[in-house]
């Protein structure tokens, strides 16, 4: 067995995030990876799955099968539990190729969609979150700006990025960590202050 999928997109169905990824980012992004990667990029995004699949047993299957892990982040993101089970489970394997090689390579790329204030404390610590949030607009007129141009660009860097990610990918192993959404407990909601 081998892997199914380059490239897993992790995102909350919350807020703008979903509208953004299936109008813009999804297709910008597979695009730009059929330029830097020397195969036909693939790209799971659970949008995609067929009606009357098992859901929460395909997107665990996509997510073993997968290279890496695009998290899009946003504050939604931290307080799903389906998006937190793919990121723990994607930084359980890179804990577990670390645990046996000394090290291991990254198999995250962040994206950060909205405010970061609200996110998880280890993601408030990563310093390689690349900030798209200026670019979160989900509509489709979106497309006819001159800002789109500029999403375009990044996007370019993203998926060279993100090439470099796949082309130092470990070998694939049965049986890689993975956590479903009841095994993992959501952050506490911040108090906002009273004014």
């Amino acid at each position: 067995m081998d892997y199914e999928w380059d490239v897993f997109i992790s995102y909350s169905h919350t807020g703008n995030v979903k509208g953004w990824v299936k109008n813009h980012f999804h297709e910008e992004l597979t695009k730009s990876l059929w330029d830097v990667l020397p195969n036909d990029p693939r790209v799971f995004v659970d949008y995609e799955i067929p009606v009357g699949t098992q859901w929460p047993d395909k997107l665990e299957d996509a997510l073993l099968k997968s290279r890496c892990l695009v998290a899009i982040w946003s504050p939604p993101y931290f307080r799903s539990e389906w998006c937190m089970a793919e990121w723990v489970s994607m930084r359980k394997r890179q804990a577990v190729l670390r645990e046996a090689n000394g090290q291991a390579p990254k198999l995250i790329y962040p994206i950060r969609f909205a405010d970061g204030d609200y996110f998880h404390p280890d993601a408030q610590a990563t310093q390689d979150c690349r900030d798209l949030s200026e670019y979160a607009h989900d509509g489709e007129q979106f497309r006819n700006t001159p800002d789109f141009v500029a999403f375009q660009k990044e996007i370019r860097v993203v998926a060279a990025d993100i090439a470099e990610l796949l082309a130092c990918a470990p070998e694939w192993q049965a049986g890689w960590p993975i956590d479903r959404p009841d095994a993992i407990k959501k952050i506490p909601k911040s108090r906002l202050p009273r004014l």
